[in-house]
């Protein structure tokens, strides 16, 4: 590993939290209007969120009343099921289904569910998602904001992980190596800028995991507007098990 990431994943804990982990679990809470202006108001909410660490697999629950979202990016298969597990919709390459879409296309529940779902599996997989394989990582130039300097790497993630964008910065405080923001374009809605704030660390068994992600649009000149937030994610009891 570099030197930053290293330090990053020390400041998060430490590798060794990793080491025979099998799954993450963790309660999100997803909110802003974002969601409604995409046309799916009522499918998200405080979700109970279940996340393979051995491939890209998630769910979250409740997706809608009585409903669990899955994805699966080696299926590249989004599906909704019910309560008793009986699938009331999917959606197979969904990448593939949103192609061209702009920052104003409505998506359908399948859509949503998969943009939220690879994102979030994304997030709470931080920074052990950095050392996964035919992932590369660099560090490049810091960046000063509110007086502080935080370190950059930028990260370049294979096809076979669904992610926002192939490439990604992440912004980590150069004294604390907490991760502060992360830089990326959003492929399927219009390739809008985005700068995405992540703070208010917590401990959980020893696991440092940022529990508030702000999710705010940046200009060409890399500064995020901070007066409007359309997409909110507060994260808690994030879980390691093997």
């Amino acid at each position: 590993m570099s030197d930053l990431l290293d330090f990053v994943m020390t400041q998060h804990g430490g590798a060794h939290l990793w080491k025979g982990a099998q799954r993450l679990t963790a309660s999100v809470h997803v909110h802003g209007g974002f969601w409604p202006y995409k046309g799916q108001p009522n499918l998200l909410g405080v979700e109970s969120v279940s996340a393979d660490l051995t491939a890209q697999r998630i769910t979250m629950s409740p997706f809608g009343e009585g409903q669990t979202l899955h994805f699966d990016a080696a299926e590249d298969l989004v599906t909704i099921t019910d309560a008793a597990g009986a699938t009331v919709d999917h959606l197979a390459k969904p990448r593939v289904s949103m192609a061209g879409y702009q920052g104003d296309t409505p998506w359908s529940a399948t859509q949503m569910g998969y943009f939220i779902s690879y994102a979030t599996w994304t997030y709470l997989t931080e920074p052990l998602l950095f050392t996964l394989p035919d992932v590369e990582t660099e560090e490049v130039e810091p960046w000063e904001e509110d007086g502080e300097t935080w370190r950059r790497l930028q990260v370049t993630f294979p096809e076979t992980i669904a992610s926002h964008s192939r490439q990604q910065t992440y912004y980590f405080d150069s004294a604390t190596g907490l991760q502060r923001r992360m830089n990326y374009d959003v492929e399927v809605n219009g390739w809008a800028k985005v700068g995405h704030y992540t703070s208010e660390h917590k401990n959980f068994d020893g696991l440092i995991a940022p529990t508030r992600r702000r999710v705010l649009l940046r200009n060409e000149e890399n500064i995020a507007d901070h007066s409007f937030c359309a997409i909110l994610l507060d994260v808690d009891d994030v879980r390691l098990h093997s």
